[in-house]
């Protein structure tokens, strides 16, 4: 099976304030390997910087800002769902496997990189801190939509939701109760004597009213 590759950044602390510098600038006709230095970011690893944002679709197969970039990055928080959107298109193989891998514990994230890939310990955890910083400047509500939700649309964090994220039915006992419904259909000749229908609601009301006390 072939690697699957992923992307990493010596100094991810740097990314985010790189990408946060990237808010505020004008926006470039590309963004290549020397342009972190233009702006203030000169080290040997920044020059990284925009191989991690086209891994992210934040930019194009050229290296030209894409709309994920323009409108997205740049487009405040109204722009955070197109980053969300671009980064779990980029980092697929993480939200195939966990639908919240925005979120997801970074200790599972790193032995998914290490499955598959042939990155060692130090890599795979750069691996994940560099998608971490990136998932900082995005909105990942509807990346794994359906995936937390039963059929119902129940979320699993639901405080009425079982360990799968089913719905538990509400009883009238305890959690192992049996609730049966009874459909009585009745039938009175017709009059117009209005004694007649307070009889027989009167009666019926009776009867019901046993069925309760003996079940309880």
């Amino acid at each position: 099976m072939a690697a699957t590759q992923f992307v990493l950044n010596h100094t991810p602390g740097k990314l985010e304030e790189f990408l946060k510098k990237l808010q505020n600038v004008g926006v470039p006709d590309k963004l290549g390997t020397d342009y972190p230095k233009s702006i203030g970011f000169g080290s040997s690893h920044a020059r990284g910087f925009p191989a991690v944002l086209k891994y992210a679709g934040l930019l194009d197969s050229s290296g030209a800002p894409n709309d994920a970039y323009k409108k997205g990055l740049r487009g405040g928080a109204g722009g955070r769902k197109i980053v969300g959107a671009a980064i779990a298109a980029g980092y697929k193989p993480f939200f195939d496997v966990y639908a919240n891998a925005n979120a997801h514990p970074d200790s599972d994230l790193i032995t998914l990189v290490k499955s598959n890939s042939t990155l060692d310990d130090e890599k795979a955890t750069l691996v994940v801190k560099t998608f971490k910083v990136l998932c900082k400047f995005g909105d990942f509500d509807d990346a794994g939509a359906g995936s937390d939700h039963d059929e119902d649309g129940v979320h699993a964090d639901d405080p009425g939701a079982d360990s799968k994220g089913k719905r538990r039915r509400r009883t009238g006992g305890g959690g192992n109760g049996v609730v049966i419904n009874v459909n009585i259909a009745l039938s009175v000749d017709a009059t117009s004597d209005p004694a007649v229908y307070d009889a027989f609601f009167s009666a019926m009301a009776t009867h019901l009213k046993g069925l309760v006390d003996g079940g309880s």
